[in-house]
């Protein structure tokens, strides 16, 4: 029998993790949210069980955790979440939906998320927390660092590089052994041709650094 697990967050990238989860058999008790107007509301036939306090009813050995947090710019809200409550000594659980394809030869650290008809090729390295969003692809020798959310239909060609922290942008392109240096975001439908240090976002065809804000 699964382990239950309980989605922090009640968002729409919340959801998709659950859904995923349960199309996968988990048994998913329901969701977190700071915001009390949502607390007892249901999403995905599952209710939003209160604030984080409410893990105190449950040990870490006896729950699991998903990590619902999502969006443009919540990497760091993300690892920040994730980080407090694994010293506190919940473990987060890697969710993979039945359509994902994943090469056995790929390794995929904890927490790792790769949701409907995302793929991860072979030799492909992806860290702790990493989001391979709804059709997105981590093509051969990738490596991701941890915390970085693949949007949907993304494509990482093969032997890239993204450091961690990162938010590649949905239909986002990066051309082939590519280093795209921590922190940054790259845009929506960015083709990103060649490094980057890091930090600040990544624009358009070919894509050009910008500030964030500007």
């Amino acid at each position: 029998m699964s382990v239950p697990v309980i989605v922090i967050g009640s968002g729409g990238h919340a959801a998709v993790v659950a859904d995923a989860l349960l199309a996968s058999g988990a048994h998913v008790l329901g969701f977190t949210d700071a915001n009390a107007v949502r607390h007892g509301e249901t999403l995905c036939g599952l209710p939003v069980l209160g604030d984080d306090s409410i893990l105190s009813r449950h040990q870490p050995s006896n729950v699991q955790l998903a990590n619902g947090i999502g969006g443009t710019r919540n990497e760091g809200t993300r690892r920040h979440i994730q980080s407090r409550l694994s010293a506190a000594g919940w473990r987060f659980t890697s969710v993979r939906h039945p359509s994902a394809v994943v090469s056995t030869f790929a390794r995929l650290a904890e927490g790792v998320q790769v949701l409907a008809n995302g793929v991860v090729q072979v030799g492909a390295e992806i860290g702790e927390g990493v989001v391979v969003n709804t059709a997105a692809v981590v093509e051969h020798h990738g490596r991701i660092g941890a915390f970085t959310h693949i949007a949907p239909r993304a494509l990482l060609c093969g032997d890239v590089v993204v450091s961690a922290d990162c938010h590649i942008g949905a239909g986002a392109i990066v051309r082939q052994g590519v280093k795209i240096g921590p922190g940054t975001l790259v845009a929506a439908g960015a083709v990103v041709i060649r490094d980057h240090s890091g930090g600040g976002a990544l624009v358009g065809m070919p894509a050009r650094y910008t500030e964030l804000g500007s």
